[in-house]
């Protein structure tokens, strides 16, 4: 019994430094629930035994904060499930064509596999990725590569509710700075023409219809979950290279 030990304990110094020994040795393990174990018994045998007493305090306070930053863990991982449920809603209300590589040959896949390996897609971006806001609006990140320039911008947050020429007109305003690598500034809303290359061929895009008009109009494939489209000058060599030549 508890008593029989703790007399023994006060009758044998021997007994409460193994105890101790085996607080020490369960903390280095991280075993916080055997640590405070170990210290009751040791303060079973004598009440006033200051570094089981520290021990216990310390051991007891990391322990209430392991807990919380569990239920903090929990709570935001339960945040993140209903996230992700509500955007997988939002696809499937709208039909989109989100590319997802198929399964490893012969495995079997569940539909919240399926759902699980998709909402790694879309958010595996390093350009950011799809949110819903609080309108129940999808805001994409979308990428616009030019060409000519062997370069490319990323839009954070394009409401699907936007359009092209909404963010073009910001991003090349008539008598706004030009980027550097827009020498000639030919770079300007009336100028541009944007092509969705679909791999087998290449539509010009409507860039006063909306990102989600363009989406079910033309059925875009969104890979990694970003929409990409090309911006081209019409008329330039370019232009009539890659859009009207390789159309």
């Amino acid at each position: 019994s508890s008593g029989i030990n703790a007399e023994y304990g006060q009758l044998n110094p021997g007994y409460t430094k193994a105890i101790t020994r085996a607080a020490q040795a369960q903390l280095k393990l991280g075993n916080r629930k055997s640590v405070i174990s170990w210290c009751d018994k040791a303060l079973a045998i004598d009440k006033h035994n200051k570094e089981m007493i520290q021990l216990k305090v310390k051991t007891l306070q990391k322990l209430k904060e392991e807990e919380r930053n569990e239920r903090k863990r929990a709570a935001l991982e339960a945040k993140e499930r209903r996230k992700n449920a509500m955007l997988l809603e939002a696809f499937r209300l709208r039909k989109l064509n989100l590319y997802l590589a198929d399964p490893e040959e012969d495995e079997e896949e569940t539909a919240e596999e399926r759902d699980t390996r998709l909402m790694e897609s879309v958010k595996g971006s390093s350009h950011g990725h799809v949110t819903l806001n609080e309108n129940g609006e999808l805001v994409w990140p979308v990428r616009l590569l030019y060409p000519e320039h062997a370069t490319s911008d990323v839009i954070q947050q394009f409401s699907e509710l936007h359009s092209l020429s909404d963010h073009l007109s910001y991003m090349f305003p008539p008598q706004g700075e030009s980027p550097e690598w827009d020498i000639d500034r030919e770079y300007s809303l009336n100028n541009l023409c944007v092509i969705y290359n679909s791999g087998t061929e290449k539509i010009e895009l409507n860039t006063g219809s909306s990102l989600l008009e363009l989406f079910r109009k033309h059925d875009i494939l969104i890979v990694g979950g970003v929409p990409t489209f090309e911006v081209f000058v019409k008329g330039s060599d370019s232009y009539n290279k890659n859009v009207l030549q390789g159309s």
